[in-house]
């Protein structure tokens, strides 16, 4: 089968991430995958996996293309898609590339990584939606919430439900990253700095507990608007002498191999691939129990789980979770069923049908 996925670029994120296992899942599969990106605007943070090739447009963002950039969009995926010919068309959270594939009659699964009752959208965008989503072969989410609220509210579209995939972590021997220096204990945290991360959250949980916990650390990794000012709040808190903000890293396994707590306090999220991913290195997590994470941890046996905004009780269990080493000890040992629980191979099965469906 061919098969064309698409996505705005392979940027830093979680849904990016996930494409490249989905290429690579496919062609493994023996299917002829092409992923197509449609910015260069960003350079790539992830590789292209083996037996995928790959096409790149550059297109004029949609929101400023005006009317005649518009078609000028229109055209140039009309033409890729028409030189392609796939046989489906899969696109991660790209809308404007439906509109080619229902020209060109190419059958369309559209996947959506956000949580969709609190995406912001304009007039237009929700139009878009409203239009192509009702004729595309399938929709899909990455949560029962999600599944539940379209069903309700556009009972017309074919939604499917398939969470995003843990993979076991590497066994290898990983040298420790210059920004962990031996000595004290880490509290971990991976995203953009964005407002959806709740960086803000978790610092002012941070500077409740810092004090009577001296010897650890909280660890930031990531990049985004919001970077100088989570900076200048981690100073009026006082808690930027234990707070290190780290840049965007391509290997996160090392991070998970020499950090002892995961923490996650999204405001939405869809169903987060960091997090998954350290559970699956046997990290031990507290989250906001937010959309994603209420289904990934199970509280009291891999995490703990806190009601989403809570600052106070979320700086309880972390310092419930730092002082207790028992405690530590269970829940990563628990942690890496995710992987057992959320496997690649499921998912890639799962998308494999959606393909096979829709050609019929």
């Amino acid at each position: 089968m061919k098969i064309t996925c698409v996505v705005a670029t392979l940027a830093p994120g979680g849904a990016e991430r996930v494409m490249t296992y989905l290429c690579g899942g496919l062609a493994a599969r023996g299917h002829q995958v092409t992923l197509l990106t449609l910015s260069d605007a960003v350079p790539d943070f992830y590789e292209l996996p083996a037996g995928v090739a790959r096409v790149r447009l550059n297109l004029p963002c949609f929101n400023k293309a005006g009317f005649f950039g518009s078609l000028w969009r229109l055209w140039l995926m009309l033409k890729t898609l028409h030189r392609l010919k796939p046989d489906v068309l899969i696109s991660f959270m790209t809308l404007s590339v439906l509109g080619a594939a229902l020209l060109l009659r190419v059958p369309y699964i559209y996947a959506d990584h956000l949580d969709i009752r609190t995406t912001p959208l304009t007039e237009k965008w929700k139009f878009l939606r409203r239009l192509l989503l009702r004729l595309a072969s399938r929709v899909t989410v990455l949560s029962e919430r999600d599944r539940k609220f379209l069903a309700l509210y556009y009972p017309k579209w074919k939604v499917s439900l398939i969470y995003n995939p843990a993979l076991p972590a590497s066994k290898a021997e990983m040298p420790r990253p210059d920004f962990l220096p031996a000595g004290p204990r880490y509290v971990l945290a991976v995203g953009r700095l964005v407002k959806q991360k709740g960086f803000d959250y978790l610092l002012e949980a941070w500077r409740r507990v810092c004090e009577e916990n001296p010897n650890w650390r909280l660890c930031i990794v990531g990049a985004g608007p919001l970077e100088a000012e989570l900076k200048d709040l981690a100073e009026v808190l006082d808690v930027q002498h234990s707070v290190a903000f780290v840049p965007p890293q391509k290997n996160l396994a090392p991070l998970y191999r020499y950090c002892d707590i995961y923490a996650m306090t999204s405001r939405t999220e869809g169903f987060p691939m960091v997090l998954l991913e350290a559970m699956a290195a046997g990290m031990p997590v507290v989250s906001f129990a937010c959309t994603g994470p209420d289904v990934i941890v199970r509280d009291g046996e891999d995490g703990l789980l806190v009601k989403p905004g809570y600052t106070e009780r979320f700086a309880h269990s972390l310092a419930r979770l730092m002082q207790d080493e028992g405690l530590r000890h269970r829940l990563a040992q628990n942690a890496p069923a995710v992987c057992e629980r959320f496997s690649l191979d499921k998912y890639i099965q799962a998308y494999e049908d959606l393909c096979t469906a829709a050609r019929k």
